[in-house]
Order: C-alpha cells, then sequence, then structure tokens
C-alpha cells in the first residue's frame, strides 16, 4: 500500500503547478474511444514506450517512469512534455490502481499528431504535447 501512495505523491507533485491551470485536457471529439482497457503491471524487465510510430485513437501499453515526476514522456520516437491533467480517476482503465514501484503502468494514446494522453488505473489521465525541448537530467 505505501507504494500507491508513494505514487499518488509523485503524481501530485509532478502535475501541482498543471493542475492549477484547469482540464487541460481535449473536447469530448478529442477524447480516445471509451472502450474499458484493463489496469496493466510491468512485465519483469520488459519496458513498453509504444511503437515507434503510433496510429492516433490507439491505446498502448506505456510504462511511465515516475522517479523524478512524469513531467515528460517519449512516445513513438518524440519528446512530450506534459500539458494538462484530468478532471478525475481515468474510468476508462479497470481495476485497482498498482501497487509499489516507481512505475506506473498504463496507456499512452496518441489523440492527433502532436497530442497524447497516459492513463492508468486509479489515476487522473495525464495530456501530453509534443516538444522540442530536452528534458533535465534525472538522477
Amino acid at each position: 500500500m505505501g507504494g500507491v501512495r508513494v505514487g499518488v505523491l509523485v503524481l501530485t507533485l509532478a502535475l501541482g503547478g498543471v493542475a492549477c491551470g484547469g482540464g487541460g485536457g481535449p473536447s469530448e471529439e478529442e477524447a480516445p474511444s471509451q472502450k474499458p482497457l484493463k489496469a496493466r503491471e510491468r512485465e519483469g524487465e520488459r519496458w513498453e514506450e509504444g511503437p515507434r510510430h503510433p496510429k492516433v485513437q490507439v491505446a498502448y501499453p506505456y510504462d511511465m517512469y515516475g522517479h523524478c515526476g512524469i513531467t515528460w514522456a517519449t512516445f513513438g520516437g518524440r519528446t512530450w512534455k506534459i500539458s494538462g491533467v484530468g478532471p478525475a480517476i481515468s474510468r476508462r482503465v479497470e481495476g485497482d490502481a498498482p501497487d509499489g514501484s516507481q512505475t506506473l503502468a498504463g496507456y499512452m494514446t496518441l489523440l492527433s499528431k502532436d497530442e497524447a494522453v497516459f492513463e492508468a488505473a486509479g489515476f487522473p489521465p495525464v495530456y501530453f504535447t509534443v516538444t522540442k525541448e530536452t528534458p533535465p537530467v534525472c538522477d
């Protein structure tokens, strides 16, 4: 149970500034299809980052590293920066929030050419936009 608290704390710290600015998510017509997804757990040493060329509106298994927050992501061969957080816990991913580790196993969906959303059981959706910025080094 302590891992969930750590995950929630990391998510809260990473999203603090973004969440205050409003929803930041897509409009209803941009939202991914609402087909339910099963909660995931990271499988051994395998790291899920989705395909090199993701398709729009397809949810791909994705492992989000949360040690230094979740401000940045690499998906489809590009760098993404957080742009917003959904107003509520994702109802698209069924199951309980994962327990433990610094990795949050969920799904990344390309919403449009330059917008994506990460969803995991027990957490709000996290929206990203593509960027040319370089993420800071994380120790």
